[in-house]
């Protein structure tokens, strides 16, 4: 009953957030006469579907740690089904609202898929510059707007995908199936500094070194991080380190596996982390 209930709330949450985000987009239409949904960089891009994918897939992102639920592959399915979703409702509110110069309202005169193949053969996109001037008009997409249009649908596909993603990276207790309490300890430390923190708290990390090197690859290491997590049912304890490197001029954190820690290791740790 309780993953019956959190699966219902998770799924209401979900269709909460589509609804906002395709309302939020209708009042930017109608008022600032901007389709952010729509917005495309360098013609191939979908930035606002992009956005549009993580907002949708937000239900479902707050309402599974409300409700302790920890992501699965039916979960990415259905964040991933919601951002289409959201693409399908986004013109389905065009289509149902918009009305031809004579008043008469379109739904009245072509079916929904018509309108929406009419839409995407006959679409212009307009171009504007960085600061939202309209430079020009393209001519009628024809066939390449379906181009567009699928474009459209990967870019709320991978804003829910990337929702599932960040759902995904939080510490977690699977046998209690909660979410941990998490604390950062270090972040981007020399080495000295990490293993002077860990030998002061008695905790020794076997070849912890070669881990750091698999990890890395050929990047370049410029810090170690270190989480504390601790579940609030059953209080298991354990570390998460990461290795930072250097992928071009930006660090990325490559975590690593998590080391469970007796209670008087933690304890010492948290003293550290005060």
């Amino acid at each position: 009953m309780r993953d019956m209930s959190a699966e219902v709330f998770t799924t209401f949450a979900g269709i909460i957030a589509a609804i906002a985000v395709v309302a939020i987009n209708v009042g930017l239409e109608r008022y600032l006469d901007f389709d952010y949904l729509g917005l495309t960089l360098w013609f191939v891009i979908p930035a606002g579907a992009i956005f549009g994918g993580f907002g949708a897939a937000s239900g479902y992102y707050i309402a599974a740690k409300a409700t302790q639920t920890l992501p699965t592959r039916r979960m990415l399915f259905e964040m991933l089904a919601i951002g289409v979703s959201t693409w399908l409702l986004m013109h389905w509110v065009d289509y149902a609202t918009m009305r031809f110069s004579d008043g008469t309202l379109v739904r009245d005169q072509a079916p929904f898929w018509y309108y929406l193949e009419m839409r995407t053969e006959h679409m212009q996109l307009v171009l504007q510059n960085q600061g939202g001037r309209t430079i020009d008009t393209t001519p009628e997409l024809g066939l390449l707007g379906y181009v567009h249009e699928l474009l459209q649908i990967g870019g709320f596909l991978l804003g829910g995908f990337v929702m599932w993603l960040g759902l995904k990276s939080l510490e977690a207790c699977a046998p209690c199936s909660r979410y941990a309490r998490t604390t950062k300890l270090l972040q981007r430390a020399p080495t000295p500094v990490f293993d002077d923190v860990l030998t002061r708290a008695g905790v020794a990390l076997p070849a912890f070194a070669e881990r750091v090197a698999h990890v890395l690859g050929k990047r370049r290491l410029v810090g170690l991080n270190l989480t504390l997590a601790s579940c609030p049912s059953c209080h298991r304890s354990w570390i998460r380190p990461a290795a930072v490197g250097m992928d071009g001029s930006h660090p990325v954190a490559k975590p690593l596996d998590a080391y469970d820690l007796s209670a008087t290791q933690a304890a010492e740790l948290r003293k550290l982390a005060s």
